[in-house]
């Protein structure tokens, strides 16, 4: 007989939305969900951080079994004994089952570990780290999941084992943490099958946790906030307590009852949709339409309307959804808007929202060109036009001594250079991808010798370039290196960054951010609520038939030089569904996932720069795993790819707003 069980992972998903409790496991809802534990536990460092974490309770034995009651007897058998520790302990009680990652066993106490590869610091108080400054009752949101997690471990073991004190613990990255060794991430590789998609971690032989020096992992006790919440003495967001919460959603759950819950800003990310935005498709239904239908305050046919949160920043979008009821975008006005008192020559965000909504409303498609403050830009550029992208990882485990976790690592860089007379060049380009060296200094001598061949201007896309650099001077500022000063001269010319006395200093070649310029100065109607470059892209290309007749030619034909790819290779084919997108037509290194669907396993770790989800998992794979030299090369040419896709498209975006602006001089 097969027992239906209430576990953790049902209570979280049902404290995310209780809706979703009704259509998880069911077949005939869509999920678009990508459930691979490899590439989620490869994104966030888990793998290793779990190995490193029972090398600290080291002597367990790990409860294998799936079936719920088999691993509770065997938890059970381990539990009579005076002392014990135990890996995925398993505890049920009547349909409510709970697995924690270690149990130790001392006497009568039982200790519940929950191993997350999220960051933390030995140096924070409790009441500081884990709740708001201003109310010591209400968890502070990024920590919430986490606590009522192990509050239901806690919950179901307290039934299960009564007889038992049970304390409640959190096993962390140390972000205080110094490594006294290098290569402690070389310490734990992954072991894949690729028929049966199961994986392993391979420790290398020996290793003890005193033997990687200074400890990495930092504990933290959260027993009293276990029993807070447990007592009701802390809310959940949702406005519920504990046993309220707990009440609703497993009985609900166990006797297959929908809870018809509010919508709103929450839904915007559900898995329990059709893409297509139609209610039934290939027999399968949206779960997401069936809850924005219910109680008739949206009609089938304005299902793929945009919704109130699809407006640009829309910061005010979860207060109008639950509390004026707007959750169409159509129904908003401006007075609804974020209204701006920015003073300045481009586009503010009311402005950028005021026009799309102006759009949304009247159905239109347009392009806004601001002249006067692209000028702006324009005038205090020099030619030639450096466009430069990097791609980044901040890994769990440091490379080397001296490092602590989640310091950013920059292994790839791409260069396109823009002339005065309009040829583009793939200049220059960037790749260490070696387990064992740290590439943060060769990358940026790589970086100062590809930009000091001109005196040109330099452009990125948004904060990251900036954020990274300014990340490295400060290593530099720690290290060794001969040429550091050199070094940390060259990144402040190119940066902007906080001075000793608080104030912003700008390097005199400072980079251009070319997301603020198109903020600024340009509108789309494609780009609803993201100026992302994934986003902005295609949207400007739908609009430039230059462009598309330039780049559906091939390298060959169209003048732009490329490091990566072979003089047949088309940017562009219009002629195919999404063929105006680049990034569509790049090839898929994992089992066909886009980048942006690999970016959504990056949340857990709370700390990775999501700076492209193929990049990085792409980077961690050749760091974490065991793989010949044909493989390796596949994975070295797929990021090469991405990267020089990235330049090709800022040249892109260039070319299209200068363009605009030789046809406003013109007029």
């Amino acid at each position: 007989m097969n027992i239906k069980y209430f576990t953790k992972s049902k209570f979280k998903l049902g404290l995310e939305c209780p809706t979703k409790l009704f259509y998880v496991g069911k077949e005939i809802f869509q999920n678009i969900k990508i459930e691979d534990p490899f590439l989620e536990q490869l994104a966030n460092g888990g793998f290793q951080v779990e190995a490193l974490a029972r090398l600290l309770y080291d002597h367990g034995t790990m409860i294998s079994s799936k079936n719920a009651q088999q691993a509770a007897d065997e938890t059970k058998q381990l539990l009579s004994l005076e002392h014990s520790t135990t890996y995925e302990g398993a505890f049920v009680h009547d349909q409510l089952l709970a697995r924690s990652d270690i149990v130790t066993k001392r006497n009568n106490t039982l200790k519940l570990i929950e191993v997350k590869a999220k960051s933390s610091r030995r140096s924070y108080q409790i009441e500081d780290e884990f709740f708001n400054k201003r109310d010591k009752q209400k968890v502070k949101s990024e920590w919430e999941a986490y606590l009522w997690d192990i509050a239901f471990q806690t919950f179901v073991a307290r039934k299960s084992y009564p007889q038992f004190k049970i304390s409640a613990h959190l096993l962390l990255i140390d972000k205080d943490a110094v490594a006294s060794i290098d290569g402690v991430h070389q310490k734990f590789k992954i072991n894949k099958s690729n028929s049966d998609k199961r994986f392993s971690i391979q420790v290398e032989q020996g290793l003890s946790y005193v033997s990687l020096g200074n400890s990495l992992l930092v504990e933290k006790d959260v027993t009293e906030i276990v029993n807070n919440i447990l007592d009701g003495e802390i809310i959940h967001s949702n406005g519920l307590n504990f046993t309220e919460n707990f009440k609703l959603l497993s009985e609900n759950y166990l006797n297959d009852i929908e809870i018809h819950s509010l919508v709103g800003r929450k839904c915007k990310d559900c898995e329990f949709k059709l893409k297509s935005g139609q209610i039934i498709q290939n027999e399968k239904l949206s779960g997401f339409d069936r809850c924005w239908t219910h109680d008739g305050r949206v009609h089938s046919s304005e299902l793929s309307a945009p919704k109130t949160y699809d407006i640009y920043n829309s910061t005010f979008s979860n207060k109008i959804m639950s509390e004026d009821g707007i959750l169409l975008a159509s129904h908003l006005n401006d007075v609804n808007l974020n209204q701006s008192s920015s003073i300045g020559l481009g586009y503010n965000r009311f402005d950028r929202q005021s026009m799309q909504l102006e759009d949304i409303k009247s159905g239109n498609k347009r392009i806004a060109f601001n002249y006067d403050a692209f000028k702006e830009y324009k005038d205090r550029i020099a030619f030639p036009l450096n466009m430069i992208d990097f791609e980044t990882s901040a890994m769990a485990l440091p490379f080397t001594k001296g490092m602590s976790p989640y310091e950013t690592i920059a292994f790839q860089f791409s260069h396109h250079i823009i002339y005065q007379d309009g040829l583009v060049e793939h200049a220059t380009q960037w790749l260490k991808t070696s387990p064992l060296s740290f590439p943060n200094f060769d990358f940026v001598r790589a970086l100062q010798k590809a930009l000091s061949q001109n005196n040109g201007s330099i452009f990125r896309y948004h904060n990251h370039e900036n954020t990274v650099l300014n990340g490295i001077k400060i290593q530099l500022e720690h290290s060794q290196e001969n040429d550091r000063d050199e070094l940390i001269h060259f990144i402040e010319s190119i940066t902007s960054f906080e001075g000793v006395r608080g104030e912003k200093i700008v390097g005199n070649r400072c980079m251009i951010d070319l997301h603020r310029l198109i903020s600024d100065c340009y509108y789309n109607t494609h780009f609803a609520h993201s100026l992302s470059l994934k986003a902005v892209l295609p949207a400007v290309i739908q609009f430039d038939i230059e462009i598309q007749n330039k780049y559906r030619q091939t390298i060959k034909d169209n003048g732009v030089s490329s490091l990566n790819f072979d003089q047949t290779h088309q940017w562009l084919k219009p002629e195919i569904d999404k063929g105006l997108d680049p990034y569509y037509l790049l090839p898929k290194p994992f089992d066909g996932f886009d980048d942006e669907q690999l970016s959504s396993f990056m949340s857990d770790g709370g700390d990775a720069i999501n700076n492209g989800g193929t990049a990085m998992m792409a980077y961690s794979l050749l760091q974490f795993s065991e793989m010949d030299t044909v493989e390796r090369d596949q994975l070295e040419q797929a990021l090469l790819k991405y990267c020089e896709t990235d330049t090709i498209a800022m040249v892109f975006l260039w070319e299209h707003l200068d363009l605009l602006y030789s046809e406003g001089i013109k007029h």
